[in-house]
């Protein structure tokens, strides 16, 4: 008997497109002209090839699980909000001026482009950044050199080239590079492709490559939109890292699909000893796999071994057993890998492109393991480590393409979610409110945040103070207050009450807190005499003398509150509300 293993498959490298390549000359140009005055001038058109494809690059998306929800977490957390339009200073009374930057700025939002709204061309560029490390967005300008449009450019079409120093119209050197896009399909008619400029490069280039001799020329501008580093001619995506373990997650699930359609491996085997099998046998056995499955190509193997004896016939004649026939059937699909271990190779392929995109589960649909509080934590990280940083660059980029029009007193946002944590916002409130120490205004901006829209503030300077609503307060405290404090009676520094509390633990209620500020008011807007408050304190309260002369603090200070009981009234509590703003202004002037 021999054997023999046969093997087959083809090697599993790693396709070249998908290796990082070093940045290399495409096609080398060079450009001379004369520019105003006579001063001859020299650019450097020499095409660049990219680190990767590009194309492949943005195929991957495509076939990958993760990938997509990740960039579509960053187009929809980034502008998918929308763009608003807001005053660069807040609390400044509208004027003529603001009221019409404003529309003019929105004016112009509205129409950057008439085939779609503005804020879908930034979700496409944002989107090509995040799949292939590029984005490309087209500024085209009227015959003033205003800003009128913008459009997104594929990139897998565009080549970049060499960086080149120019003089700009303020006379600041800045660094640019020229684009050339070429798309087989589309330009087909264009050898040399369509040339566009860097946004802000006033040299008059052409579409054509050429320069024009006179005016501006007639390519248009391009901001080109990047991860890594500014200076390197071409971006790379921010998942480049777990591009293998993406790659290897396909394979894993193409595996799985051949396996349930097709059969992984060979599941039986048929072991013949001394005997081989008839025509007849071998195609019912033929049919039978052929017949497994329902699509066209599925179909079950089964390996057929023949034995043949060795040597002489005679020299077997003393043994019955050695010439009879035998058929023995083998289960191989015991040696079948498991699935469990491709689960558990997708679960870490998800784990590590989550983490190359800086993303919590939540926002990719993966949220067994939260609860309200976990979710709210990670949404107010993210927001704050990735997609804050994110919209402010993007901001600068849409801001920075209205130059010409200088605004000074509006700009372009990306609105926000709406990450509100009610208890934490409850629990600062609630004290200021019942100290009676917040006005009506002070909470528009609070609740407009809740509500996710403006809200102006109230005309009218009583809706800039604290509300009156504990005018019918007595300076004492109240009989609730008041019962309680005694049933605790006058401690020593150290002494344990009957609840087990020391002077240093007792605390107080928030009726008890607003009585006894309301006595240091009182005493040091010199209406109660010390001596009548450090009586009542001691015997209100759970305070030692030596405590209620801490609490009254210097005996000489008074507060001098001309002008407070015009605008707060004569109540105890309206004079406590007065004074506590007036110490409020001194302490921040």
């Amino acid at each position: 008997m021999t054997s023999r293993i046969i093997s087959g498959g083809k090697s599993g490298l790693i396709p070249k497109v998908l290796k990082k390549n070093k940045v290399s000359i495409e096609k080398n140009r060079k450009l001379t002209f004369k520019s105003t005055g006579s001063v001859e001038q020299n650019r450097d058109l020499t095409l660049l090839t990219p680190p990767y494809d590009l194309a492949t690059l943005r195929s991957i998306t495509e076939i990958s699980d993760i990938l997509n929800q990740c960039i579509e977490a960053y187009v929809t957390n980034v502008v998918g909000f929308g763009m608003g339009i807001r005053y660069k200073v807040d609390d400044l009374e509208e004027s003529e001026a603001m009221k019409s930057e404003w529309n003019q700025l929105e004016a112009l939002l509205t129409e950057l482009s008439f085939e779609r709204p503005a804020k879908e061309i930034v979700e496409e560029v944002i989107s090509h950044v995040e799949e292939c490390g590029n984005g490309f967005l087209e500024v085209i300008r009227n015959a003033k050199g205003e800003v009128v449009g913008i459009d997104s450019i594929k990139p897998e079409y565009m080549s970049v080239t060499k960086l080149n120093k120019v003089v700009n119209d303020n006379g600041q050197d800045i660094k640019v590079r020229y684009f050339c896009f070429r798309d087989p399909l589309m330009d087909s008619a264009k050898e040399s492709g369509t040339w566009y400029k860097t946004f802000g490069d006033p040299t008059p280039l052409n579409e054509n490559g050429s320069v024009r001799k006179a005016g501006n020329g007639t390519a248009t501008e391009v901001i080109h939109l990047k991860i890594g580093d500014f200076q390197e001619p071409y971006g790379t995506p921010r998942w480049i890292g777990p591009l293998i373990k993406i790659l290897g997650n396909r394979k894993a699930e193409e595996l799985n699909y051949r396996y349930f359609t097709q059969g992984r491996h060979i599941p039986l085997a048929i072991l013949l000893e001394n005997a081989q099998l008839t025509e007849a046998s071998e195609a019912s056995l033929q049919s039978y796999a052929n017949g497994i499955g329902s699509e066209g190509e599925s179909q079950h193997k089964f390996l057929i071994i023949e034995a043949e004896k060795l040597g002489p016939t005679d020299e077997m004649v003393f043994d019955e057993n050695k010439d009879k026939p035998a058929i023995k059937l083998e289960k191989l699909s015991d040696v079948l890998q498991k699935d469990a271990l491709f689960l558990e190779y997708d679960k870490n392929v998800i784990a590590a492109v989550l983490s190359a995109f800086r993303l919590p589960p939540i926002y990719v649909g993966l949220s067994t393991d939260y609860n309200r509080a976990t979710v709210e934590t990670a949404k107010e990280l993210t927001e704050e480590q990735v997609f804050q940083s994110l919209r402010e660059t993007y901001e600068w980029r849409i801001n920075s393409l209205f130059r010409e029009y200088d605004f000074k007193l509006v700009e372009v946002y990306f609105k926000t979610s709406n990450i509100v944590n009610m208890e934490d916002i409850k629990a600062i409130l609630d004290p200021a409110i019942n100290a009676n120490a917040v006005a009506p205004n002070d909470l528009r901006d609070i609740v407009g945040k809740v509500l996710n829209k403006p809200l102006e503030s109230f005309d009218g300077d009583q809706y800039n103070l604290p509300s009156n609503n504990q005018s019918n307060q007595s300076i004492l405290p109240n009989s609730q207050a008041s019962s309680t404090a005694i049933d605790v009676g006058q401690l020593e520094p150290g002494e344990t009450n009957a609840l087990g509390q020391t002077v240093q633990q007792v605390s107080l209620n928030g009726a008890q807190i607003t009585s006894l500020v309301n006595i240091v008011q009182a005493v040091a807007s010199g209406k109660l005499p010390r001596d009548s408050a450090l009586q009542m304190i001691t015997a209100a309260f759970p305070f030692d003398e030596e405590k209620a002369k801490q609490i009254l603090g210097d005996s000489d200070f008074k507060i001098n509150d001309e002008g407070i009981q015009k605008a707060y009234g004569d109540s105890p509590t309206s004079d406590l509300a007065a004074a506590v703003r007036l110490l409020i202004k001194e302490v921040r002037s």
